[in-house]
């Protein structure tokens, strides 16, 4: 028999999961939320079991760090060259400083070497694996995201452009891992406005 009273719990849990810009430090150890972190990441399917994704977890002083120096630094030179852009640059900052008051950061990666070898391997499913890879890292990005929102912490899904070289550098990062996204999470210290979740006829279809 089908148990829709637990589909109900987990589309509350779906819905629960916001986008959360103001962070805080949560009381937590470091030490339970990478084990929670790892635990959610060894569960998530990849293609051909292949695990092409990568992550890097910087906690404590290290998310401190990220956001205050290295992101900065690293946009700063994006955009000291473009003068129209500067109040993306200083909202790129607002989110600088209070990301960095959060908890953690979760760097996401995919290892393009893999991705190589399984171009090669599955030959027929060349023209598709970097679609493929592109489901996996999103997967990981989303269970990682319901997984924060379920112990009562805040995160966003970040696509800062630019920090390849400045991340490799910082964290001796494989050169064949390439960048995909930042989440960093904490504390919610101010709550997200209510979501309008209508849906136009076209946005979900059924047949019968």
């Amino acid at each position: 028999m089908m148990d829709f009273k637990a589909g109900e719990d987990f589309i509350s849990t779906l819905r629960a999961r916001r986008s959360i810009y103001h962070l805080g430090k949560a009381d937590v150890k470091d030490e339970e939320i990478e084990s929670y972190l790892r635990e959610i990441f060894s569960s998530v399917p990849s293609s051909f079991n292949a695990r092409a994704q990568r992550i890097l977890l910087l906690l404590g002083n290290q998310n401190l760090l990220f956001w205050r120096d290295l992101v900065p630094a690293a946009l700063k030179e994006r955009y000291e060259d473009h003068p129209e852009a500067e109040d993306a640059w200083t909202k790129r900052r607002g989110l600088c400083d209070s990301f960095s008051k959060g908890n953690g950061t979760i760097l996401f990666f995919s290892d393009s070497k893999v991705g190589s070898g399984l171009k090669e391997t599955f030959t027929e499913y060349e023209p598709a694996i970097d679609r493929f890879l592109a489901q996996e890292v999103g997967m990981d990005e989303y269970a990682m995201w319901l997984g924060l929102s379920k112990i009562g912490m805040g995160a966003s899904l970040q696509h800062f452009l630019g920090l390849e070289t400045a991340v490799r550098a910082a964290y001796n990062v494989n050169p064949d891992w390439v960048l995909d996204a930042q989440m960093p999470f904490g504390s919610i210290e101010k709550a997200p406005a209510v979501k309008d979740r209508a849906q136009a006829p076209e946005h979900f279809r059924v047949v019968k």
